[in-house]
């Protein structure tokens, strides 16, 4: 799925960026020095590439994962209505121009089934609704998908849950666009700078943003497959705060995971016992851990040892 690919190919970007072949050595040394911005200017055009195709993948991924039978077309908001009709001819027109000749009527009308069927089958809605009428996503692009799933300030939202899992961006959408800026200078001017420790930082601000935007995403989906969609039929938007997260970690001082609720600072009222259970094993405690957070509608996020996510499950 998109999740399991946005973790593989971050931790190749990771494992790239501990290769000296990327660091510049002595003003002298030219060659070396030229090799090494062009490879980070190849990276940089991945970084937003990754990113890009985790939000564009884990959309569809939601589009397609309302199993509500009662669920209607009516019950979800106007905004999501029009893009997964609408929006997603737009996105089938542009992207038929990329389709071999031999194979564009085939591809044509499998991928306006989902489109001519959305009024009447919600359960398999276009994965051209978003993000697909352009070459790349923008940071508006972003922002319409969670608000058409009734997020409030999607921006915002999303930089203030970064904070809640260890990866604390100051400005999701500042970054975002400095990491698309850097991808397209990257990919258009030969000569474009591109620093090392920008690097590292994106690999890690990417992280974050694809998070946050999972995490809220889910959250909403999960939220309109019970009929009960924010910011839809007089419901209020949803904010980060209503994203309650369990976490998973290793012990601190001792062997083991623990599986541990949420502590938000105050004014949330503090946690008598927020470590749930202990777990001999990772394997243990994530098992426990999505039973548990599912059951509670809330966010499953494995932390490292650096208390980094690792990975993340939603119910």
């Amino acid at each position: 799925g998109a999740r399991d690919s946005l973790l593989a190919t971050l931790a190749v970007l990771k494992d790239c960026l501990s290769d000296a072949a990327l660091v510049d050595k002595a003003p002298t040394d030219v060659a070396h020095n030229a090799r090494a911005r062009m490879l980070r200017q190849g990276l940089a055009v991945l970084v937003f590439s990754t990113v890009e195709t985790f939000i564009r993948e884990r959309t569809g991924e939601v589009l397609r994962s309302f199993t509500n039978p009662s669920l209607s077309f009516a019950d979800l908001s106007p905004a999501l209505q029009k893009a997964t009709t609408l929006g997603a001819l737009e996105g089938v027109r542009f992207r038929l121009k990329l389709q071999p000749a031999a194979n564009k009527i085939a591809w044509l009308v499998a991928n306006l089934t989902p489109i001519s069927g959305a009024t009447t089958n919600v359960r398999g809605l276009s994965d051209h609704s978003f993000g697909y009428s352009g070459s790349n996503i923008d940071e508006g692009d972003v922002r319409e998908i969670l608000k058409s799933f009734g997020v409030e300030s999607p921006w915002s939202q999303m930089t203030s849950l970064t904070s809640r899992f260890g990866v604390a961006i100051l400005d999701t959408e500042a970054e975002f666009d400095a990491i698309k800026k850097r991808r397209h200078s990257s990919a258009h001017a030969l000569t474009g700078q591109v620093l090392y420790v920008d690097l590292q930082n994106s690999v890690r601000s990417s992280l974050g943003i694809c998070l946050a935007f999972d995490l809220l995403l889910s959250h909403s989906m999960g939220l309109f497959n019970a009929k009960t969609g924010p910011g839809h039929s007089g419901r209020p938007p949803l904010k980060h705060s209503e994203v309650e997260i369990v976490f998973v970690e290793p012990r601190n001082g001792a062997t083991g995971f623990a599986v541990r609720n949420e502590q938000l600072p105050p004014p949330a009222p503090t946690l008598t016992r927020p470590t749930v259970r202990n777990f001999p094993t990772e394997a243990a405690a994530i098992s426990y851990g999505e039973q548990y957070a599912a059951s509670r509608q809330r966010q499953l996020v494995v932390l490292d040892t650096m208390l980094i996510p690792a990975s993340w499950a939603t119910w």
